[in-house]
């Protein structure tokens, strides 16, 4: 099967990513991979990683350092920025088309096999295929980012040593409903009757929840914030350096992850790397300090050109919108232009009232996505603010219509974001970080 044959067959199944529904049926996934031989029991020492915001960046952490400690690891994350074989990683490297072709082979007979076994979706499909992959490169560590929720997701058939939980906020409340404890429910569903649960203080209710579900399933909580403290010492474009003192001892590193609201995944991050420790895996210092240099994640902050400063981020709900609004403070006093667009589906509320009033001028683009909200209804939306915000189009578009409409030597700084999906409309341009 070539790549061309596989991309459209993946594409033909349902897609909850891009459709308005979340209607995921474990018992009928797991039918499904026990027709291709139950790999999801197999899986080496599996770190399952759930929450609303700071998912990936924890996923990106860990999966450094632990690489960087001589582990073969597997990485599963979602969505994908260009391509769909960024998702499924093997130290660092992506699985191949003719990897994905083969895979694909094995599993096509199975899929939609029957009512109550079989895998229906675009992301049960690729989680099937990253076992598999997993299994194949026999890795030592398999970290694997939720998709979506926790309980009823594609990943939490596999059997975690460690779940981790991060910062729970409101994100696809049409999905999970409006209510807190409702999302923090979905969540708390990777909590296993084995293991130890990793998380940070969370708001009251949500932290209620999740002890209940500890308590439940006699598993251990351990907060991070309570093994380390992480004390910010330089902040750049180019990242940020700690000082870490606590259970792992007392070090300073260099976090290539633009903004103070990475010390949040850093600190998890951490602390799963200390649990890792107890159970005898070889984490030293050095190492830690070595995978954290080398920490890569796209679509974060990332700087995509120094002359004009152009960045993107992925910011599309509340909780990375506040994360956004403080990283504008590295900017130094720059004109800020805006750059965005987003899915229906999304609460841009804080956005318009925190982020859009620091602008000169914001210019409204279309994501490459189904649900994608029309540029002129996000200007309705946004109507206050008043005609400092016009229609662009795409990305291309925007970029060319700063160009004109900047002052000749005005110092500028571009702010990409509101959608994973507009990362493809970026111009590269020659000077790229």
């Amino acid at each position: 099967m070539h790549s061309q044959a596989w991309d459209s067959w993946l594409n033909s199944l349902i897609n909850y990513e891009k459709a308005p529904a979340y209607d995921y049926d474990l018992a009928a996934f797991r039918g499904f991979l026990g027709r291709i031989g139950s790999p999801q029991d197999r899986l080496k020492n599996v770190i399952l990683i759930a929450g609303t915001k700071g998912k990936g960046s924890t996923c990106a952490i860990l999966n450094s350092c632990l690489v960087a400690a001589g582990y073969r690891v597997g990485l599963y994350t979602s969505p994908h920025l260009k391509k769909v074989n960024e998702r499924i990683r093997v130290n660092h490297r992506p699985v191949t088309d003719r990897e994905l072709a083969g895979y694909i082979g094995k599993i096509k007979p199975y899929v939609n096999y029957g009512e109550h076994e079989g895998a229906r979706s675009y992301f049960e499909a690729l989680t099937a295929v990253a076992f598999l992959h997993f299994i194949k490169h026999k890795v030592d560590f398999t970290i694997l980012e939720v998709g979506l929720g926790g309980r009823r997701d594609a990943t939490n058939v596999s059997h975690p040593i460690v779940s981790v939980i991060t910062r729970i906020g409101f994100d696809h409340t049409n999905l999970l409903g409006k209510k807190l404890s409702g999302i923090a429910f979905e969540k708390a569903g990777i909590i296993h009757d084995q293991g130890t649960t990793v998380t940070i203080h969370q708001r009251p209710i949500v932290e209620k929840i999740l002890r209940a579900e500890v308590r439940k399933r006699r598993q251990r909580m351990v907060f991070a914030e309570s093994l380390h403290d992480l004390k910010i010492t330089r902040s750049t474009l180019a990242g940020t350096a700690y000082r870490v003192t606590g259970k792992l001892g007392m070090f300073d590193l260099f976090l290539p992850l633009t903004g103070t609201h990475q010390r949040e995944n850093l600190a998890l991050a951490l602390a799963v790397l200390s649990e890792l420790k107890d159970r005898g895996f070889k984490i030293t210092k050095p190492r830690i300090v070595h995978g954290l240099r080398r920490t890569e994640l796209a679509g974060r902050f990332e700087t995509i050109s120094r002359d004009p400063l152009v960045i993107y981020d992925a910011a599309h709900n509340e909780d990375s919108f506040r994360a956004l609004e403080k990283n504008l403070a590295l900017l130094r006093g720059k004109k800020l232009y805006l750059i965005f667009g987003c899915s229906s589906d999304k609460d841009i509320g804080y956005c318009i009232r925190h982020i859009f009033p620091r602008a000169r001028r914001i210019l409204l683009v279309k994501a490459d996505h189904p649900r994608a909200l029309e540029p002129a209804e996000i200007l309705k939306i946004a109507k206050k603010s008043g005609n400092r915000i016009v229609v662009a189009g795409t990305v291309k578009k925007a970029l060319n219509l700063i160009r004109l409409i900047k002052d000749k030597n005005e110092d500028i700084a571009v702010i990409i974001f509101g959608s994973f999906y507009l990362y493809n409309q970026i111009d590269r341009f020659k000077s790229v970080h």
